[in-house]
């Protein structure tokens, strides 16, 4: 269609067939015009008709898979794609579709075979290269993941978004070369106008450069637009709809996410849910990730007043169900992150609809209403940054709770550590690690001779540059110790043995910063201008430690070697926060759950009223009495 007008396409393809019901080249048509129109199910019906007329039909069985994979129906769409291959197809762009099936659930070995195959029939495709970077990254080979993607912008040397995810992956590695001209590539790309800015989907690899965060919400607005752009806008309410939600008794809210398993944000997030009040707020969790058979799984479903999962249904059939559910206020916690369901935010099923917890930037959204944050890691003169109005929580925004493990005793020999080191612990993601923040501690560690640094393994293959990064910096590098994976218990009761957390920078450590303050161990910060950067702060403020948040490098180091050479500071602090560990405000669940009640009492309160989203500042949101069961007891 030379208007791209697929809707009047496929209502002049469904008359033909009418007409003509077993021309082949009629459904074909018709299933393409629907897939392009969005309409999945419709297209997945005109395809199966063909592949009913011509069994085996190459273009059809494409259509296929493509409108099951848009569908999330991943399974389905890796066995369309299988099935076109099986039946002596090898068509490179086709297999690469099946590859990133196939890495949606979770089988990224098997996606590498199909990878290979493909590059046998032509090794000049981009896309193949593309997932089989995705393909080597899912089972920790980084460095094969690195290789794809230099071959990816040998091929397209200004595909930009390939450039983020090769700085990313590098990162992974601890190997800083090129970061500067990476860096300063990205930045131009982003910086040009909007109709010569290539689109970047790699909003997330963002976060952990040193870029504006101007620039950082241009990449998260890309990547939104992207996610909006096949998205079916649902009708907004009408009066009388308006009228029954402002009446009713109970707010109900609705969170989307794919990590409803052992992960980070169910485990922040779990206590929270189990403690809402619930004659004044119904609780609904959409599940969009699998189910990984663990106990926080079960927990997690059980918090809810209902738990829906909505794998296997596309955003738009998604968006129907939360709006036929009447969800009043609908929270993504997700963003920019693997797995995310923007998608269906972009058809506007709720409301209001909020960013919480998940991805610790702007989505860059027109449809998301507000970002919750708090006074300091999102103050109101940070608003340029963000899309949304900002909501400040009272307080910290992170959940935090008392469900973590408490440390038991453990010798630093079992954990491979010398006895009588300072021990700086950085186990933050290494791709969080830049040479700046390494600089910082190296010269601490020429400076202190018993000093050593500690970081976390998240991968096999980054010792040889750590260690070759440390002596180029005049750093021995038996100096650098490794942590590797171990289970959940043992780690608190490993991380209790560092003397000091030492935090990265333009990205902080968050849910493993809270882990270092519950386990006993002081976090040193560096908060910046972004939100990313400023999580610590706020985390450290919440325990009564807000003076570890330094205002520059040199005081960081300054205050490392004090820590390592006054004997009389670390004890304190320690001391601190081990003694009031069940009292401090980061793991108060019950007054964390009471502000954040009352953080969405206030914005659903503004929409009851008529008012646009603005922003909220914590100073402006009244807590609301505790729930009747609290008062009884």
């Amino acid at each position: 269609m030379a208007r791209h007008d697929w809707a009047a396409a496929a209502r002049a393809f469904e008359a033909a067939t009418r007409a003509t019901p077993d021309d082949a080249l009629y459904w074909l048509n018709l299933a393409n015009a629907r897939r392009h129109a969005g309409a999945f199910e419709a297209a997945e019906a005109a395809a199966r008709r063909l592949l009913a007329l011509e069994p085996g039909h190459v273009l059809g069985q494409q259509v296929l898979g493509d409108v099951l994979a848009r569908q999330h129906r991943y399974a389905d769409s890796a066995a369309a794609f299988a099935a076109l291959e099986a039946a002596g197809t090898q068509e490179p762009e086709a297999m690469a579709r099946h590859a990133s099936m196939l890495l949606a659930l979770c089988r990224p070995r098997e996606a590498l075979d199909v990878l290979i195959r493909a590059l046998g029939v032509n090794p000049g495709v981009v896309g193949v290269h593309v997932i089989m970077a995705d393909a080597f990254r899912d089972q920790g080979l980084k460095r094969e993941a690195v290789e794809c993607l230099k071959t990816v912008l040998a091929l397209q040397p200004h595909k930009l978004e390939a450039l983020c995810q090769l700085s990313f992956e590098k990162r992974f590695l601890a190997d800083w070369s090129d970061l500067d001209a990476d860096i300063d590539a990205i930045a131009r790309g982003l910086s040009e106008s909007p109709q010569q800015r290539a689109r970047v989907v790699a909003a997330f690899a963002t976060l952990s450069l040193p870029l504006p965060a101007a620039l950082q919400r241009v990449a998260a607005a890309q990547e939104s637009a992207a996610c909006a752009a096949s998205a079916r806008l649902l009708p907004p309410l009408d009066d009388a709809a308006r009228a029954k939600r402002a009446a009713r008794a109970r707010v109900r809210v609705g969170f989307v996410s794919y990590d409803f398993r052992e992960h980070p944000v169910s485990q922040l997030l779990v206590e929270v849910l189990e403690q809402m009040d619930r004659s004044r707020f119904e609780v609904v969790l959409y599940s969009s990730g699998p189910d990984d058979g663990s106990a926080l799984r079960a927990r997690i479903a059980a918090s809810a007043d209902r738990f829906v999962d909505i794998r296997g249904q596309s955003d738009a059939d998604a968006a129907a169900r939360i709006r036929a559910d009447e969800t009043d206020l609908l929270v993504d916690l997700a963003g920019h992150t693997r797995g995310h369901r923007l998608g269906v935010f972009a058809a506007r099923p709720a409301p209001l609809q909020l960013g919480y917890l998940g991805y610790p930037g702007t989505t860059g959204a027109s449809f998301i209403d507000y970002f919750v944050g708090d006074a300091i890691a999102s103050p109101l003169a940070h608003e340029a940054q963000f899309s949304e109005r900002i909501v400040q929580l009272p307080g910290c925004f992170q959940p935090n709770g008392r469900w973590r493990p408490l440390p038991q005793p453990m010798s630093r020999a079992q954990a491979g550590l010398p006895e009588d080191a300072f021990v700086m612990c950085t186990f933050n993601h290494t791709y969080k690690i830049g040479p700046q923040a390494f600089d910082a501690w190296c010269r601490v560690m020429r400076r202190v001779p018993r000093a050593v640094l500690w970081v976390r393994e998240s991968n096999g293959q980054l010792h040889d540059n750590v260690r070759r990064e440390a002596a180029r910096r005049g750093v021995a590098p038996e100096r650098i110790f490794f942590a590797p994976h171990v289970p959940y218990d043992v780690h608190f009761s490993r991380l209790a043995l560092a003397d000091v957390f030492v935090d990265t920078w333009p990205y902080n450590a968050h849910t493993t910063a809270a882990d270092a303050l519950w386990a006993g161990v002081p976090v040193l910060t560096l908060p910046g201008e972004s939100f990313a950067s400023r999580v610590a702060a706020s985390l450290l403020a919440a325990v009564g430690l807000e003076g570890l948040a330094m205002g520059s490098v040199e005081d960081y180091e300054a205050a490392l070697v004090t820590m390592a050479t006054d004997p009389d500071v670390l004890p304190g602090l320690r001391a601190h926060l081990v003694d009031n560990r069940l009292q401090l405000p980061l793991f108060d669940t019950p007054a964390y759950t009471r502000r954040f009640e009352a953080a969405l009492a206030t914005v659903w309160r503004r929409w009851c009223d008529g008012l646009p989203p603005a922003h909220v500042p914590s100073t402006d949101i009244d807590l609301l009495p505790p729930p009747a069961t609290a008062q009884a007891a």
